[in-house]
């Protein structure tokens, strides 16, 4: 199978070459004049009794406006009389000498993408209603969206957050998850084609060169379908891709997103590719020092230039992800200057706590040690008990020089002998022996103990626990939740939410379905 696109059928300029040729089908430049609020509400509240002036008719679709023009396509904002809604429809334009040698197979590209998107629905890829050929070629009818590409926002020079951006390639990393789950490759994954809704959620777009992904399926032969920024290695040698592909595309667009450059340049097409296939592979962190070490690994790891390097799927590069989004680090960013001082002086607090109490320990001990008493005339009563340890060294008891005693009274030996000899007492080096006590400490508390709870949500859901977000279904199958009552909500867009209560049980697994 050789793909077979028209902006391939020449040699573009440098110029051309590297931004506008290699555009998506779907068209995001936006009029200047669609850029408020006003213009974007416009295109999903369309009223088909309006005066509005239809400017023409593509399938059943009644054509309102254009909403952005390029070299392969046109996007309309449009009305759907049959369903009475408003939609985005894409159509599809060559010129007519283009159009013997490559509409009938742009027509099986573009019908290709949307059997494609039209098998998945996600919270983050656009959604697919209908499409099918028509007077003015192929097209697709799709969900209306408002907002602003990836790729006009950076050029726009939008700087998110460290923290938004590990949200939005999470979300992304969560759509190609689930649609490699079904089987479909998208192979050109880039800004272009990440449309952000509100700056907060994205919308993967455009599965115009996505494939099916099957065993009996060749390679990617001939011109190469895609963005040359994006391209992974093996695209570029056409060899066969599989879903890495998409990651290390995630990978770039996140290290563009860090960094605010993309890692590899040239002035041509030859030269990114060489760059992308023999450069060194560069750090987010070294051109970014704020950028934290584990997302700057993240995004080295899925730029690999061998795909057994790689993230083996988008999943496990969402997992990293979201293990970041839940640790210290990532909170700590997430804190305003008010929190970070009152934690701060919380932990000085602590400090200051801690070395007093130290300090009042080391004086209670000091006071609680007996001191050593050395009588006159004999060694003192610890000495007379016990040897002391080595090192410590005890001078010997002077003779006393006023002290006679007689050699022939015998009783008086022996009052002297019992009046010298000292209380028994056990000396400070010794420490006395622990006293065992029957009484054993508490064993610790078990952790509470943990019930499943499958999940059956049908098309998608975005669940939650007891009102905290835990992720969304599919690729989320199922919950371990401590034993007790919980409430399980699960929304779907613009959907009424669904919320059920359920007792966990560990001994017993429970599945709740949902149907949207």
């Amino acid at each position: 199978m050789r793909w077979t696109l028209p902006f391939l059928r020449k040699r573009p300029t440098p110029a051309d070459a590297v931004d506008s040729g290699f555009e998506s089908t779907v068209v995001e430049d936006l009029p200047a004049a669609l850029r408020s609020a006003s213009a974007t509400a416009a295109l999903a509240a369309v009223d088909p009794a309006s005066n509005q002036a239809s400017i023409g008719h593509v399938g059943r679709y009644t054509l309102r406006s254009v909403l952005g023009e390029g070299g392969l396509g046109t996007v309309y904002a449009a009305w759907d009389p049959l369903l009475s809604r408003a939609v985005a429809v894409k159509t599809l334009h060559l010129p007519a000498s283009a159009a013997g040698d490559y509409g009938s197979s742009l027509d099986d590209l573009i019908l290709n993408e949307a059997r494609a998107a039209a098998r998945l629905s996600h919270p983050h890829i656009v959604t697919v209603f209908d499409a099918g050929p028509s007077e003015q070629g192929v097209y697709i009818a799709m969900e209306p969206l408002r907002g602003r590409d990836l790729r006009h926002l950076l050029r726009e020079q939008w700087q998110p957050s460290l923290l938004e951006i590990a949200h939005l390639v999470r979300r992304v990393a969560d759509a190609l998850a689930y649609a490699h789950g079904k089987g479909v490759i998208h192979c050109d994954i880039k800004p272009a084609n990440i449309f952000m809704v509100g700056r907060k959620l994205p919308k993967v777009l455009d599965f115009g060169i996505a494939r099916v992904a099957h065993r009996d399926v060749p390679a990617v032969e001939g011109p190469l379908a895609g963005s040359p920024y994006y391209l992974a290695p093996e695209q570029l040698a056409g060899a066969a891709v599989d879903r890495r592909c998409d990651v290390y595309s995630l990978g770039v667009v996140m290290f563009e997103l860090l960094t605010g450059q993309r890692p590899y340049t040239g002035a041509t097409i030859e030269e990114i590719h060489r760059a992308v296939r023999e450069a060194p592979l560069p750090l987010a962190r070294r051109l970014n020092a704020k950028v934290p070490a584990a997302l700057s690994a993240i995004a080295a790891r899925a730029m690999a230039r061998r795909p057994e390097d790689r993230y083996p799927s988008a999943r496990h590069m969402a997992m990293d992800l979201r293990h970041w989004l839940e640790s210290p680090e990532a909170a700590a960013l997430g804190e305003t200057q008010d929190q970070q001082r009152r934690r701060l002086l919380v932990l000085a607090g602590l400090s200051l706590g801690a070395a007093g109490v130290a300090a009042g320990l080391q004086a209670w001990w000091t006071s609680q040690r007996p001191a050593p008493t050395i009588g006159p005339g004999r060694l003192t009563t610890e000495a007379a008990q016990a040897s002391p340890p080595p090192g410590i060294v005890v001078p010997p008891a002077p003779a006393p020089a006023s002290a006679t005693v007689a050699s022939s009274p015998s009783a008086d030996a022996e009052a002297l002998a019992k009046a010298a000899e000292p209380t028994p007492r056990k000396p400070p080096w010794v420490k006395p022996k622990a006293v065992e006590t029957t009484a054993s400490a508490p064993p610790p508390p078990a952790p509470p103990a943990k019930g499943r709870v499958q999940l059956a949500i049908t098309p998608w859901g975005e669940v939650e626990v007891d009102g905290r977000p835990v992720g969304v279904a599919p690729p989320l199958r199922h919950l371990d939740l401590p034993a007790g009552p919980h409430t399980i909500t699960v929304r779907n867009g613009e959907a009424p939410p669904q919320v059920r209560q359920v007792e966990v049980d560990p001994a017993q697994p429970s599945t709740l379905k949902f149907r949207f």
